[in-house]
């Protein structure tokens, strides 16, 4: 499935089996991509839409960024950098992109442009065992080359968070 058949879809973020790190992008029952990431302690992640494929990784502790590489390559085609809250910016091909969240909850993401019209949503919770969350492809990501990157990105970017909510909670209880 091209990109340019999602526009206007809700899709899915799926994650089949609990202790994988692997997530895939569902049209109804059709997957048209994938999150894997390459061990289960690190934050290296393949992500594959159609035929192209990239790689994200975390790097950096008091300055820490997120990069995006056409995979097997290696120069960065995107740089993700977090903001306090859970948000950040996206520089891709010129441009940039903010990644914030939409409501009180932290429940709801939306990647928008420096002119504020909204590419993307990624509305959801976290489960228990299993992750799962929508996406909404909306009509302005039709003229955005990087589009596929950034699906992948807020995805990408919402698990990270989640791990390391988790890892925090676990330091307070184990404190406690």
């Amino acid at each position: 499935m091209s990109f340019e058949q999602v526009i206007g879809q809700e899709l899915e973020w799926r994650q089949p089996e609990a202790m994988r790190r692997v997530y895939q992008l569902m049209s109804g029952e059709e997957e048209i991509g994938t999150l894997r990431f390459e061990s289960m302690w690190g934050s290296l992640a393949t992500g594959q839409f159609g035929e192209r494929q990239w790689t994200f990784k975390r790097t950096g502790f008091l300055s820490p960024r997120i990069t995006v590489r056409d995979a097997g390559a290696a120069e960065n085609v995107a740089v993700f950098t977090p903001g306090w809250g859970g948000g950040g910016w996206l520089a891709v091909n010129g441009r940039r992109y903010h990644l914030r969240h939409k409501n009180f909850w932290g429940t709801e993401w939306a990647f928008e442009g420096e002119d504020g019209s909204t590419a993307f949503v990624l509305s959801g919770s976290r489960g228990v065992f299993k992750q799962s969350a929508q996406a909404t492809v909306s009509d302005s990501a039709a003229r955005l080359p990087e589009a596929p990157i950034m699906l992948m990105l807020m995805w990408y970017v919402r698990l990270l968070m989640n791990e390391d909510a988790a890892a925090g909670a676990a330091v307070v209880a184990a404190c406690g």
